[in-house]
Formats: C-alpha cells, sequence, structure tokens
C-alpha cells in the first residue's frame, strides 16, 4: 500500500465507516442522525463547559493509549488499560509481601 494511503485513506475511510455504523443506528431507534451530529458537537465544544470535559475525558484516552502503545511496543500481551493498572497493583503487592523482615507475610 502507498504511503499516502496509509496515512491519509486509511484513516478517512476509518471516519467515513464509523460514522455511517452510528448513523445507521441512530436511525434504527428513530431518531435523526444530523441533528444527533449537532446536539454532539454543540454539547462538546459549544461552551467553556463543554471543553472542559471534552479535554478531561481526551486526558484519560491519551494517556490510556500510551500505556496499550508502550506495551505493545515491548512486545507485551495487552490487557488494557485498566487491567495494566491492576495487574500492576498486584505485581507491587506481591513484591511488598515477601520483603524481608516485614511481619504478616509469608516470607
Amino acid at each position: 500500500m502507498p504511503k499516502w494511503a496509509d496515512v491519509l485513506l486509511v484513516p478517512l475511510l476509518s471516519l467515513a465507516i464509523a460514522f455511517a455504523i452510528s448513523a445507521l443506528v441512530i436511525l434504527a431507534i428513530g431518531e435523526d442522525p444530523v441533528r444527533a451530529m449537532e446536539l454532539m458537537i454543540s454539547g462538546s465544544l459549544g461552551s467553556t463547559y463543554g471543553w472542559g470535559y471534552t479535554l478531561y475525558y481526551t486526558t484519560n484516552f491519551l494517556l490510556t493509549g500510551l500505556a496499550v502503545s508502550i506495551a505493545f511496543q515491548a512486545k507485551l500481551f495487552n490487557i488494557g488499560g485498566e487491567g495494566q493498572a491492576m495487574i500492576g497493583g498486584l505485581g507491587v503487592a506481591l513484591v511488598c509481601l515477601f520483603i524481608p523482615g516485614r511481619t504478616g507475610g509469608w516470607a
């Protein structure tokens, strides 16, 4: 595949397919897809309150994506952001249980 298609065509095609599927779902529940899109855009970008929440949730998604990409680059099995946090917590708990001289542990 040419580089331009990988950089430009694939994301645009993915976005068009996502809009089409979303429009079909909105039509299936009996609502107007154009009005739904107007409400989503005005709700997320139409006020400073909306901008704040949009940036708040975008930050969470970006950092979760960063965690997934780091695991992927390390050739590790990816279990998602929440799963990585839980397994990390479990690992820390197990290490703390086996610290020498600590009472109440298995070591």
